[in-house]
């Protein structure tokens, strides 16, 4: 085997597993939008599971469109759909804080199902969904059990940061296979 591919082919594997933890960290497939986004809007409850008869905070998340969180934006938040008629909202608008973040109080209603919640910022729509149960009396603590566990909630996608960091690491590996693969045929002794 001859010196040049032997420096090249550690350069080839270095730029293959690049590209294969860049994929592996994106965990999807890339996809464009057409007009380009303007930001992201993400609605969230703390608790999507509530107790009818209660309260829950409803958030609006606002980030601009490589992903920091844009202050100032004004939230609209309307519930789109309720089992009843007595499910409410705190406020139908809020403003984002330096976090990107607007919150109003949902009020649940006395009747069990399912409440959707819509927030607006940036002409982008994004929808959160309660299921208030009927409120159940509280059985008291078994002795040694362990403490109740709560519900989490998905992350919705990968983040653009994610992509921007997998991107980055990509590129990155590529720049250092392609310099050592330009190093390796410079210092290749010339024949004669």
């Amino acid at each position: 085997m001859s010196e040049l591919p032997r420096r090249v082919l550690p350069a080839i594997v270095l730029a293959t597993v690049g590209l294969l933890v860049a994929l592996a960290i994106a965990g999807e497939t890339a996809s464009a939008q057409y007009p380009p986004p303007v930001g992201s809007v993400t609605t969230s409850l703390s608790d999507p599971t509530p107790a009818t008869g209660t309260s829950v905070t409803c958030t609006c998340t606002v980030l601009d469109t490589v992903g920091n969180p844009v202050a100032g934006e004004v939230c609209e938040f309307t519930i789109t759909s309720q089992p009843g008629t007595d499910a409410s909202l705190s406020s139908t608008t809020a403003i984002t804080n330096a976090q990107g973040i607007a919150t109003v109080t949902l009020f649940t209603g006395s009747t069990a199902g399912t409440i959707v919640v819509e927030a607006e910022a940036r002409s982008i729509e994004s929808q959160a969904t309660a299921v208030a149960e009927a409120a159940t009396p509280v059985a008291p603590a078994t002795p040694g059990a362990a403490p109740p566990t709560g519900v989490g909630q998905g992350d919705g996608g990968t983040p653009l940061a994610l992509w921007i960091v997998a991107i980055g690491c990509a590129g990155a590996l590529g720049l250092a296979s392609l310099l050592i693969v330009v190093r390796s045929a410079a210092g290749r002794p010339k024949s004669r």
